[in-house]
């Protein structure tokens, strides 16, 4: 009779312990979870602000046109604002940081764009302080990955607007 009474007593602290361990395990997976759906929602939304940027660049001031840009880009500017905001509650503090860098370089591109028409010539290099900064913040979400950074994504920073080199015929 102690033997099953100690079989049943190991059996039941043996479901507690599982359904501990288990509850601890899927909060982490819930945090990590979340942590990746904030990285996510702000990588998708740099490329969105930033393409309605460079439009708003794009067009001729005083106008119709611009007026409308200049309303997308205040909305998106108001999405963007949301995916930092998420970012706070669930990534790494280094992610955090980059983040605010790229808000602050996106910001700076925002005011030259509402200034003064931005042409295609001039984007690239107006652009490429916002484009390090997204790069910083890439870098940083892969470190909290524990995967190594992409050495392809700073090594054509520097020729990012130039055209691929053509292959010579063989």
């Amino acid at each position: 009779m102690q033997a099953t009474l100690l079989a049943g007593l190991a059996g039941l602290i043996g479901i507690i312990l599982g359904r501990l361990w288990d509850t601890r395990s899927e909060s982490r997976r819930w945090r990590r979870d979340q942590r990746m759906q904030s990285y996510q929602a702000v990588a998708g939304e740099f490329y969105r602000y930033r393409e309605a940027i460079r439009e708003l660049g794009h067009t001729a001031r005083p106008g119709q046109e611009h007026d409308e840009r200049s309303a997308e880009v205040h909305q998106l500017r108001t999405d963007w604002n949301r995916t930092l905001a998420a970012l706070w509650l669930h990534g790494s503090e280094r992610a955090v940081q980059c983040a605010l860098a790229v808000d602050h370089q996106l910001a700076e591109l925002r005011i030259r764009a509402t200034a003064a028409v931005i042409t295609d010539e001039d984007w690239p290099t107006r652009r490429e302080p916002a484009q390090m900064a997204y790069d910083n913040f890439i870098d940083a979400i892969r470190h909290d990955l524990a995967l190594s950074p992409l050495k392809s994504l700073r090594a054509g920073a520097a020729r990012r607007s130039a055209p691929p080199p053509t292959q010579p015929a063989q």
